[in-house]
């Protein structure tokens, strides 16, 4: 069974205050979701990372350090996220 969610978020830009209010949209928006997750004891992590690069690249790291977790990657749909193998 799954321990933890991570869902790493594009967007917020640079500042924190900006990036502090996009995490709390989030959390207001998946909301039964968080409570669903925390019923079950699964912890719910939002990161919010700014730029698609910053997001992409944490959520790989994420894949590495959390590999338990449900690591989840949330960018816009202007395009395509490419890696090192090609598209995602």
């Amino acid at each position: 069974m799954v321990k933890e969610i991570r869902i790493y978020i594009e967007g917020g830009g640079d500042d924190r205050d900006t990036k502090r209010q996009m995490r709390q949209g989030f959390s207001g928006f998946m909301r039964d979701l968080v409570q669903i997750a925390r019923s079950k004891r699964i912890k719910w992590d939002i990161i919010v990372c700014g730029s698609r690069n910053n997001a992409f690249s944490s959520f790989k790291n994420a894949i590495e350090d959390y590999p338990d977790a449900f690591n989840v990657l949330l960018v816009d749909s202007e395009g395509t996220v490419k890696n090192d193998l090609g598209r995602i």
